[in-house]
């Protein structure tokens, strides 16, 4: 029985590996189909299909805006340092607030803590 399961499982690992090779295979073979049929394409393009596959680069353009990255990176931590630091606080804040509570309702309990540890 844990023969047949571990039998199945290496088939189906071989079957997962053959069928993630299969288009590697293929690739190979609709690559030289498209060299071949490239040639002829080229020789249909129009001068507008031409001109939207090349890149010219505008001359004349307004200039554009230069904005320095580094400040805004270190603003950018900073508030996520600050944020972080603010939660830390309220975090602390409200577990004081709690022990207080749990201290107060034991006391209207009146519950002692023979072993001292708390719990």
């Amino acid at each position: 029985m844990r023969r047949a399961g571990a039998i199945t499982s290496i088939a189906a690992a071989i079957g997962l590996a053959g069928a993630l090779s299969l288009p590697a295979a293929l690739a190979p073979a609709s690559a030289a189909a498209q060299d071949q049929a490239e040639p002829a394409a080229a020789q249909e393009e129009s001068p507008a299909e031409s001109r939207s596959t090349e890149f010219k680069a505008v001359e004349g353009a307004p200039p554009t805006k230069d904005v320095p990255g580094g400040p805004l990176l270190i603003g950018a931590y900073g508030a996520v340092w600050l944020l972080l630091l603010l939660f830390v606080v309220r975090l602390g804040r409200l577990q004081g607030r709690t022990m207080q509570d749990v201290e107060r309702l034991e006391r209207t309990l009146g519950v002692q803590d023979d072993d001292g540890d708390g719990s």
